[in-house]
């Protein structure tokens, strides 16, 4: 049996139903009869206030979403800092022959195998250590030529020195012309300044012949090896950026970081830093051994240098350590209890809260995305909200961006 709607009823959308119109009007006639038109006209009246109220009523109990709220605050980490940096050795040297020269000997070393091998990359070598040698006999002969030429300035210098003192007692007896005597001083001033430059060659030969053996200018190991026995090395292999080695100290190693400027005013040189490798348990201790004096323009952070002891060179140059200073706190964050993050619907795989902002008497929800941080209890750390606003945490998951909300205690 079909029910009809009494008089009044809304739709869906809150429109009077056609059929419940023509039943009003039906209604209307009867009552005019029996009430008259104007008593008729009041009591139509009333009725409408009423259905008006009650849709009204309807609405709002509908969109108004009971939540609780929970104030947006700044987290601090207790944690200290953390900062990831490369290993670098206490030390490293670029080795390159002085001279042009073919090598003609490389230091060898007994491998793994048993065998007789050149030194290379990852052999340890101690100070003063020769370890590689170009040929010598062309350092000599140059040698041997700067010595000949200064033999032979030293033996004009003499015959010019000879003429000077003659000039001079003759000029002293006016027996000889001032453009003479000019000439005879000047021939002794020139072959004096020519004994200085060949002794100056003299002492370079030398030092050329004494380069022609590349030693290790420390202790430490061997990074890399970029010559063969038989090739042509010197300056201009050098000016091209190739070493004949390269040698790193590791006795002790060395870390580089940056720090925002909150954090160097609690820095200073001395202070114990605490380093760890990734899947290494151990934990190596460092000092901070430099502070830089002004940050850098481009990232306006300042440069920290810790070392570390590494006696038995557990810590190996190209590593990534992790460092930690406790004390010094991190910049505080904004922070919401977990309950106040629900998942992005306009981007899956993100993270949202629900800001409520109060207007006109009415309060509001308004989604808003955020990146999530570090977790702290039953906290997390989010960017995207400011201390202070105000996240929905219990009944967001039902809420939609705009709907209006109802703040329950």
């Amino acid at each position: 049996m079909r029910r009809t709607a009494a008089p009044g009823t809304l739709d869906t959308q809150g429109r009077v139903r056609k059929s419940d119109w023509s039943e009003a009007h039906i209604m209307e006639s009867k009552l005019k009869t029996r009430l008259g038109p104007a008593k008729t006209a009041i009591l139509f009246a009333m009725l409408a206030a009423t259905s008006g109220c009650h849709q009204a009523t309807q609405v709002a109990a509908k969109s108004a979403t009971p939540v609780r709220l929970a104030d947006v605050t700044l987290y601090s980490s207790s944690e200290g800092l953390r900062y990831s940096a490369s290993i670098l050795p206490f030390a490293q040297a670029g080795l390159s022959f002085k001279s042009a020269g073919y090598v003609t000997e490389i230091k060898q070393v007994v491998g793994a195998d048993g065998r007789r091998r050149d030194i290379g990359p990852g052999d340890y070598v101690a100070r003063g250590t020769v370890l590689a040698q170009i040929r010598h006999q062309d350092l000599k002969n140059q040698l041997d030529a700067t010595a000949a030429a200064l033999t032979q300035a030293e033996a004009q210098h003499l015959d010019a020195a000879q003429d000077y003192e003659r000039a001079k007692h003759l000029y002293s007896t006016d027996s000889l012309t001032k453009p003479d005597f000019d000439r005879a001083q000047e021939r002794f001033d020139s072959t004096s300044g020519a004994v200085d430059q060949a002794k100056a060659n003299l002492h370079q030969a030398r030092l050329a012949l004494e380069d022609a053996d590349l030693t290790a200018p420390f202790s430490g190991y061997i990074l890399s090896r970029n010559i063969e026995l038989g090739d042509l090395t010197g300056p201009v292999l050098n000016a091209l950026g190739t070493q004949a080695f390269t040698i790193a100290d590791t006795s002790a190693v060395k870390i580089g970081f940056g720090v925002p400027d909150y954090a160097v005013r609690q820095l200073r040189l001395g202070q114990e830093f605490t380093i760890r490798l990734q899947n290494d348990p151990k934990e190596y201790k460092g000092r901070v051994t430099s502070i830089a004096a002004s940050a850098d323009e481009k990232n306006r952070v300042f440069a920290i240098e810790v070392t570390v002891p590494n006696p038995k060179s557990y810590l190996k140059p190209g590593m990534i350590a992790s460092l930690k200073l406790a004390g010094v706190p991190n910049t505080p964050v904004p922070s919401v209890p977990l309950g106040a993050v629900v998942g992005d619907p306009a981007s899956p795989g993100r993270y949202a809260v629900f800001v409520a902002t109060e207007d006109s008497g009415k309060w509001v929800a308004h989604l808003r995305p955020v990146t999530l941080g570090e977790t702290h209890e039953s906290d997390v750390a989010v960017d995207g909200v400011k201390p202070g606003e105000k996240v929905v945490v219990v009944g967001a998951a039902g809420l939609k961006d705009g709907d209006f909300i109802q703040i329950v205690p």
